[in-house]
């Protein structure tokens, strides 16, 4: 996940992290054996507009699955897709580009071009 970060910043980001929910991610990455089906989302409830970003060297989440969340989300997605980064995309070197990108998407939806 932290692939990208330069190796004497990382042991500082990661003893930040906390320990994820294990049912968290059992809901989330064994869906297809959750009865209860606690990730499933109905796409057709979703009506605001939706931002999904991909970063091009994501080993957790690749962009072949993002590009599946973005067709499931059609309708109301908007895609940038960032080369050269990888999952922790708020905190790599070159993190201001995708903020700037963000900011800008936010400003069109304040304008109502989207």
């Amino acid at each position: 996940m932290l692939e990208m970060m330069p190796r004497e910043g990382r042991r500082s980001i990661y003893d930040k992290f906390v320990y994820e929910s294990g049912r968290a991610a059992f809901e989330i990455g064994f869906w297809l054996f959750d009865s209860r089906g606690a990730a499933r989302v109905d796409e057709s409830k979703v009506t605001c507009p939706v931002l999904i970003i991909g970063g091009g060297e994501d080993r957790i989440t690749p962009v072949s699955v993002t590009r599946k969340i973005v067709e499931k989300y059609k309708r109301v997605a908007t895609y940038k897709e960032f080369p050269g980064h990888a999952h922790w995309v708020i905190g790599e070197p070159g993190w201001e580009e995708i903020a700037e990108y963000i900011e800008g998407w936010v400003h069109e939806l304040k304008l109502g071009s989207h």
